[in-house]
């Protein structure tokens, strides 16, 4: 099984090797009056951070207002 989960994290590396080199370019974001250029990629992961911890905030206050 320890195999199994070495190989898993391994492919899963590599595919997130993959998606950042084809991913450099730079682009512009912009809200409101702040702009920037940056790297595609590190929109992508902030975004998907982003959305993992309002989900995860969402999900706490769920449980608690169900105590």
């Amino acid at each position: 099984m320890k195999y199994v989960t070495t190989v898993l994290a391994a492919i899963a590396l590599l595919a997130i090797v993959i998606f950042s080199i084809q991913n450099l370019e730079a682009i512009d974001v912009s809200f409101l009056v702040w702009s920037m250029s940056i790297s595609k990629v590190i929109v992508i992961i902030g975004a998907y951070l982003l959305g993992m911890i309002s989900g995860w905030g969402l999900l706490e206050l769920t449980k608690r207002a169900m105590q």
